[in-house]
């Protein structure tokens, strides 16, 4: 039968299974050591330390029934939560800006290590604080005269639960602390992440839920049980280890992928390392294969896919009683063959290792082992079902420890277990099998990460030392993760400037048609147009340079100590867009009533450094060149839009050289021709500046036009001030060199334009 299952496998192609690969990164390696020259320092907000600490005390208290007796006030219930999960949230922001702002993402990374690593040692802390008062007051009562004899047994009954139970309740208070952060971290995090520094950037969700991170001992049998519904042998000759069944897992997959590699053409089909994102994929090695083959077995739900036929036989009769077709059908049937040859073959491994009935021993004593433990451990309840020759010594052992608990401890459903277990079937072991690797592969994944974080953990050094802090800060060796008002004050310098200029288009021939109508376009101008911009200001941060009556100029500045707000370019773009989108609704409403429609021309400009302001009296006017160019780039050629008018347009936006290459040369002004209506142009610095404030992703959408050749579109999300996300898409486009009077192209130029689009079906499709 083993051979059977041998020659079988041979003919399973594990690349013909839609598996998934696990791959956890974590590196922090570009940080700078510190005054250790080992280890980073990190300086975490005390604020957030003192507040976690406190939280800690009070959830341990709760856990082994202490409030009482150490006079612990009720908890204030919502708002304290809320009050905590606003000082994480803070926290972890600080990390991420500060990342942002000196362009490394490890800062982020290093920010959550040593969260964990100061949540760990809270825990730690205030146990031993509170064990200390704990014990303090009890050796007060003893010692008090008139003392209740009750309430000291009750008193040493509780400290006798909490040293027992020590573990468990370091798990759940563990748990309950992360999830302030875990909150936090999936609300808006995750995606202000994903749009400053990608989404490769993101570390697995599970890095503050792992169980391993409160477990304190990883392959203690009731954390096992409890966390992974486990259980693993413990001897070194035991063949249900954890080495030893990883290995075997290994081994079994090898042999698949290799057998099946035997029968093809090796300079067609790649191998099953190749399929899967490791680095030096032509260097097959030995390590690389069993990287390849650990991050199928990290993924529970491979187990399933490769094992669980009963699963996709459900499927199937579940389509055929909905008449699916046989062309539906088939592939379900296919993959029940080959899960059934997978299956059988690693039962057969299994089996001959005596552990197919061993793993569904431990699954059937699941309702019954707590009774026995204590005074038993799980493993002696398991050698009682699977071992006759030790029934006597555990039943005896139980009869003389039941007057020590005040227990009786019946033996019948024990033995009721092991009738079952004698006439379980071969399927429902089968079952189990599934069941326990898929738990096994959960586990194996766990354990994994938690290895990598803990040896981050162990370089990072939570410092709180002052002494400590002053060097390794005169050093410029300290990372300081901290809430808003614990940074020092420091004067509010400029470092760079958006200029967004919008121009109304025809705005004097629409002045002159509404005062023919005796209409007032001064307030037509006000309502359509300036008032409903100026409600946007806020939530992109910008303010008013100028008004005129058919134009209007803001700006966004970048401040050295808000990194924060460092999307200026971004929110430029979006609050362009926004001012487009007004005009559109407004147009409608305008058709309705037979007034003039507005069309718009947007420049962005962005330039490095601080404008210059000069005040006239108390009014401050600011100067700079990206003024100047804004202007340029919001404007539009009436020789231009005339000769487009009957065009087929697909942007908003067009951009041409008519001057001689010499005459651009010799000149910094703007000499291009341009067609803006409703378009918004950026210049080259803006979309330069965007691509470090957002991660950016490219597309080459081909769109039937005269540059479809040349054009390539650019994705990203961004947030606004309030921490609402905006999508971007950004098109880049050559300028052709044409002849003026016809608009004939001659050549394409080296030089770009970058329009921001504001067409929905770009939106859709970069989506």
């Amino acid at each position: 039968m083993l051979s059977l299952f041998k020659s079988q496998a041979k003919r399973v192609d594990l690349r013909s299974f839609p598996l998934e690969s696990h791959e956890f990164r974590l590196s922090l390696d570009k940080l700078v050591a510190g005054v250790d020259n080992i280890r980073i320092d990190v300086f975490l907000s005390p604020k957030v330390c003192a507040a976690i600490g406190k939280m800690a005390y009070r959830l341990l208290a709760e856990k082994f029934g202490m409030e009482e007796a150490l006079g612990i006030p009720p908890a204030k219930g919502m708002k304290e939560r809320r009050e905590l999960g606003g000082l994480c949230r803070a926290l972890l922001l600080d990390g991420i800006n500060k990342a942002k702002s000196e362009h490394q993402v490890q800062i982020d990374s290093l920010t959550q290590v040593a969260i964990v690593k100061m949540v760990v040692h809270e825990i730690q802390s205030q146990h031993t604080v509170l064990l200390h008062r704990f014990k303090n007051n009890l050796w007060k009562k003893e010692n008090a005269k008139g003392r209740h004899h009750s309430s000291i047994i009750m008193l040493k009954e509780k400290l006798a639960k909490a040293q027992q139970n020590q573990k468990k309740y370091f798990r759940a208070v563990a748990a309950e602390l992360f999830q302030y952060f875990i909150r936090v971290q999936q609300r808006d995090l995750q995606e202000m992440r994903e749009a400053n520094f990608g989404v490769e950037s993101l570390l697995p969700d599970d890095i503050f839920s792992n169980p391993m991170i409160h477990a304190g001992d990883a392959g203690e049998t009731f954390f096992l049980i409890e966390a992974y519904n486990l259980m693993f042998g413990n001897r070194l000759e035991d063949p249900d280890k954890y080495d030893t069944l990883h290995t075997l897992l290994k081994d079994l997959l090898r042999d698949i992928d290799s057998k099946h590699r035997e029968t093809d053409d090796p300079s067609t089909t790649p191998d099953l390392a190749s399929e899967l994102p490791i680095d030096k994929q032509e260097d097959r090695s030995q390590e690389q294969c069993d990287r390849a083959l650990d991050s199928i077995l990290m993924c529970p739900d491979n187990i399933h896919i490769l094992l669980n036929y009963f699963e996709t036989a459900k499927e199937m009769k579940r389509l055929k009683t909905q008449k699916a077709s046989k062309e539906d059908l088939l592939p379900l049937k296919l993959r029940i063959r080959e899960q059934k040859k997978l299956l059988g073959y690693f039962f057969s491994h299994f089996r001959a290792l005596k552990l197919t009935k061993r793993f569904a021993a431990f699954y059937e004593m699941q309702p019954v082992y707590p009774e026995y433990c204590p005074p038993l451990i799980p493993q002696q309840v398991l050698q009682f079902l699977l071992l006759p020759g030790v029934r006597k010594e555990i039943t005896k052992k139980l009869n003389r420890l039941k007057k020590f608990y005040n227990k009786s401890y019946p033996i019948k459903p024990l033995r009721n277990l092991t009738r079952n277990l004698e006439k379980i079937s071969t399927t429902e072991q089968k079952k189990y099998l599934i069941r326990f690797l898929e738990n096994f592969s959960r586990y194996h994944r766990d354990r994994s990460n938690f290895n990598i974080l803990w040896e981050h953990m162990e370089k990072t050094n939570l410092t709180s030392d002052e002494k400590t802090i002053n060097l390794s800060r005169a050093n410029n060796t300290l990372y300081e993760i901290l809430l808003p008002d614990e940074h020092e004050a420091e004067e509010t310098a400029v470092l760079n400037h958006v200029i967004i200029k919008a121009d109304i288009r025809g705005s004097t021939d629409i002045t002159h048609k509404m005062k023919a109508r005796e209409l007032n376009p001064a307030s037509y101008f006000s309502l359509n147009f300036f008032d409903p911009i100026t409600e946007l200001l806020e939530e992109y941060c910008a303010i008013k340079v100028f008004i005129e009556g058919d134009a209007i100029i803001l700006a966004i500045l970048e401040r050295e100590d808000d990194p924060g707000g460092w999307y200026s370019v971004a929110r430029a773009c979006g609050l362009a867009i926004n001012m487009l989108n007004i005009i559109r609704r407004y147009n409608i409403k305008s058709k309705e009533n037979r007034l003039p429609i507005l069309e718009l021309g947007i420049g962005i400009t962005f330039r490095r450094g601080p404008p210059t302001f000069l005040f006239d009296g108390d009014n401050r006017i600011m100067i700079s060149p990206a003024i100047n160019l804004a202007d340029r780039l919001s404007g539009c050629s009436k020789s231009v839009r005339k000769q487009l008018a009957d065009r087929k347009k697909s942007f908003n936006l067009y951009v041409y050289q008519s001057a001689p290459e010499e005459d651009v040369a010799a000149t910094a002004d703007d000499l291009m021709l341009r067609y803006n209506v409703n378009g918004i142009e950026l210049n080259e610095a803006g979309f330069k500046k965007l691509s470090e404030e957002i991660s950016l992703k490219e597309y080459d959408i081909g769109i039937p036009d005269h540059q479809e050749d040349t054009m390539s579109i650019f994705a990203g999300k961004f947030p606004t001030a309030s921490g609402n996300y905006r999508h971007l898409v950004i098109r880049q486009a050559q300028i052709p060199e044409v002849e003026q009077e016809t608009l004939t192209v001659n050549r394409l130029t080296d030089k770009k334009y970058y329009e921001v689009c504001t067409h929905p079906n770009l939106y859709k499709r970069t989506k």
